[in-house]
């Protein structure tokens, strides 16, 4: 099966870079477009769960997530693939990937088994786990 369409997840962690790396190698044999998207969470409060933002702490999370985003894109291009960037600002980060992929046709995500949120389960971390249950489109999860 070719996949044209690629989506991978990216929150900056090891698991989400071995899935941009898997993507890749994907997109190249392919002829693939990868996307990357983030998701910004904004802050977290114990009382009030995920903010509705705090101008700053968004604008400090968008630059971090360029800098490693650009360092990703640098490598697609080295390898003459074509890449697109979106970031996100939302709180049901399973809920923004899912709508993301519907409305742009994704024919594979490529997730990280483990991320940076939430409580990780014993075998798949509980984003991974709700993208791979929820999506219409062929999930690969990397370790």
């Amino acid at each position: 099966m070719i996949f044209r369409n690629i989506l991978v997840p990216y929150d900056g962690t090891n698991f989400s870079n071995r899935a941009f790396q898997k993507a890749l190698d994907i997109a190249k044999k392919d002829g693939s477009k990868i996307t990357i998207f983030t998701v910004i969470e904004g802050e977290y409060s114990a009382i009030m769960g995920y903010s509705k933002m705090n101008p700053q702490v968004i604008k400090k999370q968008q630059s971090a997530a360029k800098k490693y985003i650009y360092k990703l894109e640098s490598f697609a291009k080295n390898s003459n693939v074509q890449i697109s960037v979106k970031i996100k600002q939302g709180t049901i980060i399973v809920k923004e990937i899912i709508n993301f992929a519907k409305s742009k046709k994704f024919n594979l995500i490529v997730i990280g088994s483990h991320g940076r949120t939430g409580l990780n389960k014993l075998i798949l971390g509980s984003v991974a786990n709700g993208v791979v249950q929820q999506s219409k489109c062929s999930v690969m999860v990397v370790k």
